[in-house]
């Protein structure tokens, strides 16, 4: 098990290398801004196809039904079987792909809410030539807040007339002095407003910040038509701004990670663009986030759904081969998603593109094309083991019918820390830059848990299968148990370093022009929420071939939906209560780890006793904890004492991350040999049985 375990894991650590420099590279060009969160959501939902059928969940139903015909009727009939599931694939998954990609749009609508209008007003149809409109906006947490009034002929704001260019803008307080809210404007505006006026003209926007202490105003600027003016009302202070709108009728106020404000109050007056015209066919929209962010997501995830199909033919191949015991193959397709981003990005940068389309466009593209060289290369590798897959019409007979009856719960339960990310996606779509931000966090988190987790999930699933399936269910559940162990023995650690340098790791990887200090804090709180449940989330991959193995796939489910919920109600409770001060998706983090021990336990309490843990075992679980936190504290004061590395040129960042990485194992490795966590002797004793049973 250990030796096809560290192939899985070493092909796996090339791919997250490369994985992260695509990552890097990404963050370099778009740092965590609307072209990132536009791109991260549409990847993601494809992507977290990938990682449910790719990483365990089609092979929790697969493997045991195949694994089965090869034991009881020969490979011949187990080929044959797996034709027809093949076939099966191709019409159902490539029909889902064709109904998917024309409704993207409500699609879309539920994945990523956030990026629709926080508040929109149909304008027209008044015959006014003039109209006041009031709405509230939530600011909590947010970085930017569009205004867009869009409409036919003389109501558009594009007909406005332009006096001067504003460029930088400032909110004011109420006596006058200079806040530091930056208002952040590059286009042709209304009359500029003179120093210290707390009000602006009907033209113009007022925005009211609430629940600050001071004086309250009723009005000043005696240059201002009265019949012009608003008035702040009870409870409200008036900070006053006047911008542009820029030809699509769009105008962006910029507001700091710290500014605090938790609402405003809209006042909007439109006019027609000249005595005889009338205000018509207008319609007001306020945005947490670029109105064109929908629209991109949604473009972007027609270009990439089609990766889903072949990602369910690659988990089918995988499936395939894992089972005849090549693992490599598999193990080391996703290389080539990061190879072919790297070429898209790599074109990008020659090409000098920089506009937001296209180089979002270019990204989705590599995606998809990955996505087909990846079914080639596992296609070919098939033929060549005798199993060439081939579409025919598929026979919907009783194995197929049982395969697709036990992949829906075994989806849904290999798939939940999946789930839980698409949750907290879907939260963090209120937080503008959120998206993005938990995407960095994530990908980090995903090296030690892609190295460990999921090549323990892949290795164990056929082993423990075998062995139950001839009646050695005793060695099954030492196999199990040996999993566990060897999982925590490695995730502690990992976990225990991510939390205690969580923001040098991000700092020395991310950091740069576009991915700031602030997205860099965020990101770093976001690593540390996600590896709180890190051995949770590879304790889950160990256990459930426990219950796959056996054909029992509902069970898991039903478990899953409970770690669900708990994760829901974790993440709106969270996010509402970090949302103001901007880490709202902290909050995310911590929720998904939360629902990842409560996956743990009910899977352990739910196999009644056919894994059970020794007192010594305890022990040694509990001295592995002690060395893991010991080995934090170090790595602690290792990333404060490169911190000027860490923030220097490339070589010095690769440096000081390696100095940090290199005295982590270190230092857990003297720390575990010496509390007694693991032995020589034992590491030795597992790998000759790893080698025994590779070539038994």
């Amino acid at each position: 098990m250990l030796r096809a375990m560290m192939t899985v894991s070493g092909l796996t650590l090339v791919s997250r290398i490369l994985g992260f420099l695509r990552d890097i590279m990404i963050a370099r060009f778009v740092g965590t801004g609307p072209v990132a969160d536009a791109f991260v959501a549409a990847f993601r939902f494809p992507n977290m196809f990938r990682r449910v059928f790719g990483e365990g969940a089609y092979n929790a139903a697969f493997v045991p039904l195949f694994g089965r015909k090869c034991e009881e009727h020969g490979s011949e009939a187990a080929v044959d079987f797996a034709r027809n599931t093949f076939s099966a694939l191709v019409w159902v998954v490539g029909g889902l792909t064709l109904i998917a990609i024309p409704c993207m749009h409500w699609i879309m609508m539920a994945v990523v809410p956030g990026f629709l209008p926080k508040f929109e007003k149909d304008l027209g149809g008044s015959g006014h030539k003039s109209a006041f409109y009031e709405c509230r906006v939530d600011v909590k947490g947010a970085r930017e807040i569009y205004f867009q009034i869009t409409g036919k002929s003389e109501a558009a704001v594009r007909h406005w007339s332009a006096r001067t260019r504003v460029e930088d803008m400032h909110l004011l307080d109420p006596e006058g002095k200079q806040r530091k809210l930056l208002v952040s404007l590059k286009n042709e505006g209304f009359p500029m407003v003179t120093s210290g006026q707390k009000e602006i003209a009907s033209e113009g926007l007022i925005l009211t910040q609430l629940g600050l202490s001071g004086d309250k105003h009723s009005g000043v600027g005696r240059d201002v038509d009265p019949r012009k003016r608003f008035f702040p009302r009870d409870g409200e202070e008036v900070l006053s701004v006047i911008f542009g709108m820029d030809p699509k009728g769009l105008a962006r106020i910029e507001l700091p990670p710290d500014h605090g404000m938790e609402s405003f109050v809209v006042r909007v007056a439109i006019r027609a663009v000249d005595a005889s015209a009338e205000i018509r066919e207008s319609t007001l929209r306020i945005f947490r986030n670029h109105p064109e962010n929908f629209d991109l997501t949604v473009a972007l995830s027609r270009i990439m759904f089609c990766y889903l199909f072949f990602m369910a033919l690659v988990a089918h191949l995988s499936g395939v081969l894992n089972t005849f015991r090549h693992f490599a193959v598999p193990a080391g397709a996703p290389i080539l998603l990061n190879l072919v981003m790297l070429g898209s990005l790599g074109l990008i940068w020659f090409m000098r593109w920089e506009g937001d389309l296209q180089i979002g466009k270019s990204l989705a593209w590599g995606v998809a094309l990955a996505g087909f060289l990846q079914f080639l290369v596992l296609w070919t590798a098939c033929s060549r083991a005798g199993a060439a897959m081939l579409p025919r019409k598929p026979l919907w007979n009783p194995e197929l019918k049982k395969l697709l009856f036990l992949m829906g719960p075994g989806v849904i339960a290999a798939g939940i820390q999946q789930v839980n990310l698409l949750v907290g996606g879907i939260i963090a779509s209120f937080q503008q830059g959120a998206i993005s931000t938990l995407y960095y966090a994530d990908r980090v988190n995903q090296l030690p848990l892609g190295m460990i987790g999921i090549a323990l999930g892949i290795v164990l699933l056929p082993e423990v299968t075998r062995r139950l399936r001839s009646g050695r269910a005793s060695e099954a559940a030492d196999s199990i148990l040996r999993g566990m162990e060897l999982a925590m023995l490695l995730t502690l650690p990992a976990a225990a370093a991510m939390v205690a340098v969580h923001e040098p790791l991000i700092q020395g990887l991310f950091a740069g022009e576009k991915f700031t200090a602030a997205d860099v804090a965020k990101t770093g709180w976001a690593l540390a929420g996600f590896a709180l449940g890190l051995p949770g989330y590879v304790l889950i991959k160990v256990l459930q071939p426990a219950y796959f193995a056996r054909e029992d796939t509902k069970r898991p489910m039903m478990m899953a939906g409970v770690a669900v919920a708990v994760n829901i109600a974790c993440s709106l409770l969270f996010f509402h209560l970090l949302r103001p001060a901007g880490y709202g998706h902290v909050g995310i983090a911590i929720a998904t780890a939360i629902s990842a021990w409560v996956n743990v336990v009910l899977l352990w309490r739910g196999m009644d006793g056919f894994v059970t843990i020794a007192r010594a075992e305890w022990k040694r679980l509990l001295r592995m904890a002690l060395a893991s936190l010991l080995m934090g504290g170090v790595v602690y004061l290792a990333g404060h004492a490169l911190e000027s590395w860490l923030s220097g040129m490339l070589w010095q960042r690769i440096v000081a991350l390696a100095l940090i990485v290199g005295t982590g194992i270190t230092v857990y490795g003297v720390l575990a040999l010496s509390l007694g966590a693991t032995s020589v002797s034992a590491l030795r004793s597992s790998l000759m049985a790893a080698r025994g049973r590779g070539n038994s």
